[in-house]
């Protein structure tokens, strides 16, 4: 009798546990486990430079603390005396560049993993890790952004603080989905989202809550201030027991570089802190707001997108960009690890990257407008997603993410071009069918009634929903040669009589 395999659900916790551990034992926090792939790329350096960077952060702020006065009275004067002396003026410079070098490795080091695929192979909680490990990086930065206590740094922290209150807020183009006279133009679809976290925020006013707990009250002042330092000082130190612990467990080397390197690095960094010391900008002003507001380079990008969506679709948008790209990987299926070989992904990954190029320069340039500027991004997503599509393809001849893209396309784009357009200008009439637009466009359509109808942004749907159809038409085709052209190889193997 031959066994069968069946699905046992009191198996799931001893598998779900066996499947961590197997990926618990392939972590690799800081590249420690690749050295000898450094001979090979020195892009895996990247996580020796991070942990090296790390360092240095961790002793010039350890001096820096020494000096620093965390109160709202003296924080601008303390931090301006010590850019006036010169040790101080490079220790603030080696602190703030040992920063952003950190973040710069870190994210070059996401990219590569990105690239090559090195969540694959149980490297799914390394990959974790990665962007764990940017996220700390880039929230450390932020955190200790407000201890300047100069203009930029108040009111970018301002920005960043009043973030969370949007979720409690109804986004100004929310609507139930059967409540079509209150749909207004965007360019995005997500209202089930909204639809959750209103609820949920009307229960537990998480937004607010998170706000609160951030600013220590509604403002930005001293407990701000304290919050902050403290956070800055957590970060840290919960990032190097963490590391230490798994170090000293596995017995491994913490940098693993060559000392012509460490030492090009550290000189590198005096330098820059020499020829372009950390400015200190003017004391914070909570009753003049500076325009533009700025935050770090590393959230530059983010800002921009704060100016092109509702806050709350940004908010929701920044929260969720960590776990969409964890989530992507899961999608990775397939041996190939090469980028090349992973034509879709590829895309996404250099799509990203021009985006927080591009949008980090606009915000500099203060170039935004919300009503023309998104269908351009958009665009550029739809674009480059297709290019991956159809690269993809091109390779392996998979009907079903093809499929999937091209109905997805064409299903969003009509219902952007039927739907998302229509607003009833007619009060009369658009009260007569308690404020549904559809209802009043099919007594249009049918019954001759008259309704004014504003269809914005029409010229880009109409340009969407002609691409989707010409996707569609143009997948289809591929289909049939493909169809074609398995059943000429398939009658080619067959015998000559069977053929006749």
């Amino acid at each position: 009798m031959v066994a069968t395999n069946t699905f046992d659900p009191r198996q799931l916790p001893a598998q779900a546990y066996n499947w961590v551990m197997e990926r618990v034992q392939k972590i690799d926090l800081f590249d420690e486990t690749k050295v000898d792939l450094q001979s090979e790329s020195p892009w895996y350096q990247l996580g020796g430079l991070y942990y090296l960077c790390w360092v240095l952060v961790l002793i010039s702020g350890v001096i820096l603390v020494s000096l620093y006065l965390p109160t709202t009275a003296q924080a601008y004067n303390s931090v301006d005396l010590l850019s006036h002396n010169a040790l101080g003026s490079i220790l603030r410079g080696m602190h703030k560049y040992s920063g952003d070098a950190m973040i710069i490795a870190a994210t070059l080091r996401v990219y590569r993993m990105w690239f090559t695929a090195e969540y694959k192979n149980k490297g799914e909680l390394t990959f974790i890790l990665g962007i764990l490990l940017l996220v700390i990086a880039m929230y450390s930065g932020l955190s200790g952004y407000l201890l300047i206590w100069n203009q930029r740094a108040f009111w970018a922290t301002k920005v960043f603080a009043t973030f969370p209150t949007y979720l409690d807020i109804t986004p100004a183009n929310w609507a139930w989905p059967w409540d079509f006279a209150n749909y207004k133009n965007s360019w995005l679809i997500p209202n089930m989202i909204g639809a959750v976290t209103q609820l949920v925020g009307n229960i537990t006013h998480q937004g607010f809550s998170t706000s609160q707990i951030l600013m220590g009250g509604s403002s930005i002042g001293q407990a701000t201030m304290t919050r902050f330092y403290s956070l800055h000082f957590a970060l840290s130190l919960i990032l190097l027991v963490v590391s230490e612990i798994y170090f000293y467990k596995n017995r491994l080397k913490r940098i693993n570089l060559k000392k012509p390197l460490v030492i090009l690095v550290i000189a590198m960094l005096v330098f820059t802190a020499i020829i372009f010391p950390a400015e200190s900008g003017t004391r914070a002003n909570p009753e003049v707001t500076p325009l533009p507001i700025l935050s770090d380079w590393y959230f530059l990008a983010l800002y921009q997108l704060l100016k092109y969506m509702d806050p709350y679709w940004a908010t929701i948008w920044t929260l969720g960009i960590p776990f969409v790209t964890i989530g992507l990987t899961f999608l990775d299926f397939g041996p190939e690890r090469n980028w090349l070989k992973r034509p879709l992904f590829t895309t996404i990954g250099i799509m990203a990257a021009i985006e927080f190029v591009v949008f980090s320069m606009l915000i500099i340039a203060n170039m935004a407008n919300i009503e023309t500027d998104p269908p351009y991004w958009f665009a550029h997503l739809i674009g480059m997603i297709t290019i991956g599509q159809f690269w993809h393809w091109a390779m392996y001849k998979q009907r079903l993410p093809m499929t999937v893209w091209v109905l997805f396309n064409l299903v969003t784009s009509t219902f952007y071009l039927i739907f998302w357009h229509l607003v009833v200008e007619n009060t009369k009439l658009a009260g007569a069918f308690g404020g549904h637009s559809l209802e009043a466009w099919f007594a249009m359509m049918f019954q001759g009634a008259s309704v004014t109808i504003n269809f914005s942004n029409l010229y880009w749907s109409l340009l969407w929903f002609g691409f989707a159809v010409v996707q569609m038409l143009v997948a289809g085709f591929l289909f049939w040669i493909d169809r074609a052209q398995r059943e000429a190889r398939l009658g080619a193997l067959q015998p000559e009589g069977v053929r006749a």
